[in-house]
């Protein structure tokens, strides 16, 4: 039986502990309350993907999940000071991904609806970035839920928070390329830092995607079909990132063991070969536990991620970034470049 982590700490004791750790300067108690809090969230995280395997089940979607990882943490506490640690929605994240609009938003509806305990902590559009997609280009829809429950064990666990992510295949196409470009050229472009270029070449695939693929509108609906293609074969041409992301070596599933319990690390100065290792467990416990020695031991200079899933196929889709595999974004886009 897996014994999860439970919290240990107090409100104040965790945003005391993240406002020095964003400044860079944790003593080693604060990093230690940090990774308890991040651990905790594994409770939450299992409960919630549940949750969302059974409203959606019979529907065709993928769901994959992952805990935020603490340099990961770190950096939004430093891009968002205003926020305190304890209060940060995101660090346990559950994704579910469709072949339909339809599908989506009838899931979310059933989760909406359902009849738990549970907080939802934010009305129906706040987060629906398909009805209003980001500035960077981003679509999908989010969720938050706080945890709550009446009885022990799980009250413990009340309060943490956990979001959940909707999107159609096309939109996660779309976020996979930004994140394979983030981890290869170090861009930055989800958190709308990058270089104007890099973002205004994601602005016009989504676009490109939008149109083509959903029949709606991204960031750049101002433009027409003829001037969205030719400002993005433009931008294709000083930046190349379809041909680098269609060139991007695909990992060979047979050499790789997969278990519902895996870290997926993504090594940024390594051969290309050689950049992504995984390493699986067969319970959470022993993966949390392996998670924070492997962030100490390689600080920058990797990227981890903790994920789950049912399958090898359903970790490979729901975190396609890490395998260097943007192919759907790549066929997307030029298949949209053809019809525009």
């Amino acid at each position: 039986m897996v014994s999860f982590v439970r919290p240990k700490y107090t409100k104040s004791k965790i945003k005391a502990a993240g406002k020095r750790s964003a400044k860079l300067a944790p003593t080693l108690e604060d990093s230690i309350v940090v990774e308890n809090f991040r651990a905790s969230h594994a409770y939450v995280l299992n409960t919630f993907q549940m949750n969302a395997r059974r409203h959606s089940a019979g529907v065709e979607r993928t769901v994959g999940q992952r805990l935020k990882r603490r340099n990961t943490i770190i950096d939004k506490l430093r891009r968002e000071p205003s926020m305190p640690l304890h209060a940060m929605q995101d660090i346990a994240g559950c994704r579910l991904i469709f072949q339909s609009q339809k599908d989506l938003y009838d899931v979310r509806s059933s989760l909406r609806d359902a009849r738990f305990s549970h907080k939802r902590l934010n009305d129906a559009d706040k987060y629906d970035y398909i009805k209003n997609p980001k500035s960077t280009g981003y679509r999908g829809v989010h969720d938050i839920y706080e945890y709550t429950v009446m009885k022990e064990p799980g009250s413990a666990w009340n309060g943490l928070r956990a979001e959940i992510q909707f999107r159609t295949q096309p939109q996660h196409a779309w976020a996979t390329a930004v994140e394979v470009a983030d981890l290869i050229t170090s861009s930055r472009i989800k958190f709308n830092d990058a270089k104007q270029n890099y973002l205004r070449y994601f602005q016009l695939s989504s676009e490109i995607i939008a149109r083509t693929s959903e029949g709606q509108r991204s960031c750049c609906g101002e433009l027409t079909d003829k001037s969205l293609r030719k400002e993005f074969i433009s931008a294709e041409k000083r930046l190349g990132i379809l041909g680098t992301l269609n060139n991007l070596r695909q990992i060979d599933s047979k050499r790789q063991r997969f278990k519902k319990n895996m870290l997926l690390i993504f090594k940024f100065d390594a051969e290309e070969s050689e950049r992504l290792e995984t390493k699986v467990f067969e319970n959470i416990n022993q993966a949390i536990e392996a998670y924070d020695r492997l962030e100490k031991a390689y600080g920058d200079l990797a990227d981890i991620v903790l994920v789950r899933g049912e399958t090898e196929e359903n970790i490979r889709d729901a975190f396609r970034n890490y395998f260097s595999d943007a192919r759907a974004f790549v066929d997307l886009v030029n298949d949209g470049l053809k019809n525009l």
